[in-house]
Formats: structure tokens, sequence, C-alpha cells
């Protein structure tokens, strides 16, 4: 038990602390390198400490890696993973995250499915949340006509700040065609929509990718930009990339070079080594699936690993950047 002297060097202590200098302040929390949670945390200390320290939204602890949002499947009650500092900060339940689907993520923007049922349906609700600030937008209801029944509402990404006009909304749809068995094929198309004068238009647009007929290929990114969304199929040793322009609604291809931002935050780590660094269950069998992401600096793949029929536990997450 403290003696009451004790108590109040405690208290003085902690007094002093409250009340440091501006200046002083600032430069011991730039020393302490504080990410987003972190910061969140120090500023609700007193009303000094909010003050003097930057929130999120005034551009404080800005991240040089995206974070990795996940949970198990169709749970409110997610996490972040920070690859910098390999920490994992746990959230609150939020209602926003249950039985919704990831789609993909643009500048700290999540793309979602109302509904966690991957089968092609012909009415979609989609909206984009912002889980670092809990903002949240609707988009316009997509309605398909004659979905196929191999058919999936894929990946959804942003052209950029969905609170900017001339951003677009796209989503990629796969069709898998069987022909027989030996000759599946695959039929892609992505759905936009833009945002003008302060709001989102009311109809999608929608083109198709074109994949040539004799082959089977798969999406291992997609790369938006203001002006056009870009596409790579694989496998090897011939990936191709697709690119559509907005504006001109034209489709351009060429084969992918070495990609000179590529980043594998999980380069070498066996499913173990991974689900410890996550903070996962070792015992139970897991699947991960995780979508990527682009920055102006570095593109994460996706990634999907683990036991794949069976699975006791389904962790799905999405990489994004840690933006306001």
């Amino acid at each position: 038990m403290l003696s009451s002297h004790s108590s109040q060097n405690c208290f003085s202590c902690r007094d002093s602390w409250g009340s440091l200098p501006a200046d002083l302040l600032l430069k011991s929390t730039d020393l302490l390198n504080l990410n987003f949670d972190e910061g969140r945390k120090l500023r609700s200390i007193n009303a000094h400490w909010r003050k003097t320290i930057p929130s999120f939204r005034e551009g404080g602890f800005k991240e040089e890696r995206p974070w990795l949002l996940y949970r198990e499947r169709g749970s409110g009650q997610a996490r972040f993973y920070d690859p910098v500092r390999e920490r994992v900060h746990n959230r609150r339940q939020d209602q926003n995250l249950e039985g919704a689907r990831f789609l993909g993520s643009t500048l700290g923007w999540v793309v979602m499915s109302d509904s966690m049922d991957v089968n092609l349906r012909g009415d979609h609700q989609t909206f984009l949340y912002n889980p670092f600030t809990s903002e949240r937008y609707e988009l316009p209801p997509l309605t398909i006509g004659n979905p196929y029944v191999k058919g999936m509402l894929r990946y959804g990404v942003l052209t950029g700040d969905p609170r900017e006009d001339s951003t677009y909304a796209c989503l990629l749809i796969d069709n898998v065609h069987i022909l027989n068995r030996l000759h599946p094929r695959l039929h892609s198309k992505i759905y936009y929509v833009a945002r003008t004068n302060g709001a989102w238009a009311k109809n999608w647009s929608v083109t198709s990718i074109p994949i040539p007929l004799t082959r089977m290929r798969f999406i291992k990114f997609i790369s938006p930009s203001s002006e056009k969304i870009s596409v790579l199929l694989f496998p090897d040793p011939r990936p191709d990339r697709y690119d559509f322009t907005f504006q001109t609604q034209h489709w351009n291809s060429e084969i992918q070079e070495n990609d000179p931002i590529e980043w594998n935050p999980f380069h070498d780590q066996s499913l173990n080594q991974v689900k410890d660094r996550l903070q996962l269950s070792p015992q139970s069998p897991t699947t991960l699936a995780f979508i990527g992401t682009k920055t102006d600096r570095e593109r994460v793949h996706n990634y999907n690993t683990g036991v794949l029929a069976g699975s006791v536990s389904y962790i799905d997450g999405v990489w994004l950047e840690v933006r306001a």
C-alpha cells in the first residue's frame, strides 16, 4: 500500500507530465514514433494533450505502410495489424463490419458488400467505410440482369477520395463459363459509377475486360488511378495488364514487366509464422484471405493461404492506407 507521501509524489509526477510545455510534448511524441492508435490514446489523457498533439484528421500519425484490417469472416470484432512496428491493435465491436464482406480499399476507404454471400445475385448493395474515422457512404444499388450461376462480386476499388467529384467507384465481377471440365473460361466485367456535383450517379456503367477466350486467367491485382483502372492477370510466364480509361472508355493491354513497387509484408513467412504475427490461435486450422491495395509507394498483392477445406477459422482482411 502506498504511503500518503508516495501517493502525492505519483500525482505530482502525473500532473507534471500532463502539463508539459507544448513544444516539449510535441518533441517527445515525435521521438516515440507513435502510430494512429497510440496517438489517439495519448490525446485522450487531458485537454492540454488533446489540444497540443495533432489529431488524425489534422494530419497527425501518418503511416509509411498500409495496415491490415482483419477479423473472423463476417464478424464486427476486427483488429489492425501495424506491419512496421509489428503490433496488433484490437478494435471495438463495429456494426459497419458485421455481416459485411471486404471487396478492397483505396486511400483508407474500404469498399464493402452488405452481404457475406459470395454468389452473384440480381441486386447488390455496396458501401464505402473508413474504419479510422467511422465515416460511411452508401453506393447506388447495383442491379445485374440474369446473373451467371458461377459468377461472383469479387473486388471493389476507388479512383480517388470518395468525398471529391470525378471519383469513380468500381466493382469487378467474375463469371466462369464451364464449356467442359478441361476448358473453363473467365469472363470478367467492371461496373463503375462516378461522383459528380457532390453525389454519386444513380446508374452503373459496365465494361468487359477483353481477356482472350483461349486462356483461363485470374486477377492478381487491381490498380486504380485518377483516370484509369488497371487489372493484372496471371499465371506467368506472361502476365497481362489491361488498362481501362474512363474518359475514352477504351481498353489497352500490354505485358507487365517486373513490378517495381511490389511489397509483400509476409514474404517467406509460413502460415504459422503469419498467424503468430497476427496473434491468431496456432492450434485452429485456419484459412487466411487478405485483399491487397495500392498506394503511391507500394502495391500489396492479394494473399490466400491455409487450410482451404474444412477450415475451423476463416480470417478475411484488407490492406489499407492509414488515412482520415
